[in-house]
């Protein structure tokens, strides 16, 4: 084997989790980074637990990161008679045995007692001693292969030249490595990945939040920006540059560069890394995605209008669905508002009663196209009143957000409209009267 060949082998029993979308871009960009190839494999041998609607989630999910693999896909469920072929051969040579249990029979490899030595390329030498060992299932009772025994003859088929996969896969490779001499087979090399654990230093798990690629895509998430954080749980480079494109990442990659310590999910860096990726969207690329987002929320407004909301809230929201998160009551009226603000606004009769003129004078007469325009009468009016301009204009975002802060409060007064404005002023004002 010269080239560069590598697999990622997912099981179609639930849907594409973090843990696997890391495993999966390391395989990725090792083997793009040795011009070698990224080859994938669908692990669904468990009849009972794989589902095709998995499967279509992981390769959809695969195409959307845009981890595209080499060559054709390989479903073990096609191979199941190969597998058991190859174990009768075990058998043939007195390397394994069958054993019936309840009218059904099953192959197992007979452990040798020796101890198995194995060099990984991130934890360098495991010894370990195979007493410690049951004998191995290779082909279950119901006819299907166990995964040591699937995996290593695809491996060896698909001439897998690196196995990158998780640590909690270290304990596998010992028996896999047991049945590739039995096999008179050439093992690829190893290489184990950390762990990734919750903010309590036990294993990511849906304890901890989301954990399923699908729920950080139906957030707003950005692949690369995704990609970008999955990346430094486990490698790193020199230096403290911590952004990089997909690109740029096959340029850098190294296995060298990849930890021993096990790495915690932190999703307010998620959320960092993914707001810095917003950032180098250009203005046109930002708008059609925030359009394609939000199919419903976009026809509420007029295409020029909608698209002067949405840059807007640009540097405020760090992936796509905080949009919707801070921008709501531009859909919507506002519905309770802060009791204790609402007093304290509502108990001011000179500000009540200048919000009131500001009402019926200023934005009467206001073109609230021209969001400058407004402001400077605004501050007129506040003045007229008595008032510092700050003095009113914090209780008129209360009144039309339902919140003390908001981007530009003039920008979104000619956004929402001068009919929406004036509905929520007068409304919020007459709760002075009860």
């Amino acid at each position: 084997m010269n080239s560069i060949r590598v697999r990622f082998a997912p099981s179609p029993t639930g849907y594409l989790h973090i843990g696997g979308v890391r495993t999966a871009l390391f395989n990725y960009l090792y083997a793009r980074n040795q011009k070698g190839h990224f080859l994938m494999r669908i692990e669904d041998t468990d009849r009972e637990r794989s589902e095709k609607r998995f499967e279509e989630d992981i390769l959809a999910s695969m195409k959307w990161l845009g981890l595209e693999w080499d060559g054709d896909l390989v479903r073990q469920s096609q191979r199941v008679a190969h597998y058991r072929e190859l174990a009768e051969s075990l058998v043939n040579r007195g390397l394994a045995y069958r054993e019936s249990r309840d009218g059904q029979e099953a192959i197992k490899f007979k452990i040798p007692v020796q101890e198995s030595v194995f060099h990984d390329l991130v934890h360098g030498e495991i010894r370990v001693d195979t007493k410690l060992f049951d004998d191995i299932v290779l082909i279950k009772s119901d006819g299907n292969p166990t995964y040591h025994w699937a995996c290593i003859v695809d491996d060896h088929e698909m001439e897998i030249s690196h196995v990158i996969r998780g640590e909690d896969h270290l304990t596998n490779t010992p028996k896999q490595l047991l049945l590739y001499a039995a096999m008179e087979w050439k093992p690829p090399k190893y290489v184990h990945l950390p762990l990734i654990l919750g903010t309590d230093g036990t294993p990511l798990s849906k304890r901890h939040g989301a954990t399923a690629l699908s729920e950080f895509r139906s957030r707003g998430y950005l692949a690369e920006g995704l990609l970008n954080y999955l990346v430094l749980l486990g490698w790193s480079t020199p230096g403290d540059h911590e952004i990089f494109t997909l690109k740029e990442l096959v340029g850098k990659f190294s296995i060298k560069r990849i930890h021993k310590s096990n790495a915690r999910f932190d999703e307010e860096k998620l959320d960092w890394v993914n707001a810095q990726h917003m950032k180098h969207l250009s203005d046109q690329d930002y708008v059609s995605l925030m359009t394609s987002f939000y199919p419903e929320e976009s026809k509420k407004y007029p295409k020029g209008r909608w698209e002067k909301l949405v840059m807007l809230y640009r540097p405020r929201i760090r992936f796509l669905g905080e949009f919707i998160e801070q921008a709501n009551y531009c859909f919507r009226d506002v519905g309770e508002y802060e009791a204790g603000l609402k007093a304290e606004i509502l108990s001011n009769q000179p500000l009540i009663q200048c919000l009131q003129g500001w009402a019926e004078n200023v934005s009467r007469g206001a073109d609230f196209e021209n969001d400058k325009e407004i402001e400077r009468l605004t501050r007129q009016w506040a003045d007229q009143c008595g008032f510092e301009a700050k003095e009113i204009i914090h209780p008129l975002r209360f009144m039309m957000t339902g919140r003390t802060g908001s981007p530009g409060l003039f920008q979104l007064m000619s956004l929402l409209g001068k009919e929406i404005c004036l509905e929520r002023v007068k409304k919020f004002l007459k709760m002075s009267d009860t």
